[in-house]
């Protein structure tokens, strides 16, 4: 094995490390913000804006870091790719993740795990809308309520006279 070679496989394994390490922080991460979620349906529950305002506040650098992690994670990718690309032009997922390999495996099942956080992460998200929706109605009932209760007008015919 040449000098190259063995750069190339510390830096391979030092990489899907990386990767296998970064995702693990981004579930970590994401099962915050899924909690965070779950806070805020509460709070809309509730009809408790000073608790809401807190949970928003809360979930920004959530949202910060998990976007840096996402970065991070799709760099270290194209890192490995680029050392694939040394052998073959257009790696395919095989050769980037082998499936002979425990840190593949570790790295395939984390992206699983991921992928599903991400998926009722979005749900959540997608009720909470529908709650804040039925809220801002709750709130201002003024405003939706005026047209019902106002008398219904009644229905008019005007004749013209036409002088001939």
């Amino acid at each position: 094995m040449d000098h190259q070679s063995l750069v190339n496989n510390e830096d391979w394994q030092t990489l899907h490390c990386t990767l296998r390490d970064n995702l693990q922080k981004e579930i970590n991460l994401t099962r915050e913000l899924l909690s965070n979620l779950h806070q805020e349906e509460v709070s809309l529950i509730l009809h408790d804006a000073g608790s809401l305002n807190q949970i928003l506040q809360m979930r920004h650098p959530m949202l910060e870091s998990l976007s840096s992690l996402r970065l991070h994670r799709r760099m270290t990718t194209e890192k490995i790719e680029k050392i694939i690309a040394l052998k073959n032009k257009q790696p395919s997922l095989e050769e980037i993740l082998p499936p002979g390999e425990l840190i593949s495996t570790e790295i395939l099942s984390l992206s699983d795990q991921l992928m599903a956080l991400t998926e009722r992460l979005n749900r959540q998200h997608t009720h909470n809308q529908r709650l804040s929706i039925s809220a801002d109605y709750i709130r201002y009932p003024q405003y939706q309520l005026a047209t019902e209760n106002r008398a219904k007008r009644k229905a008019s015919v005007t004749t013209i006279n036409i002088v001939k």
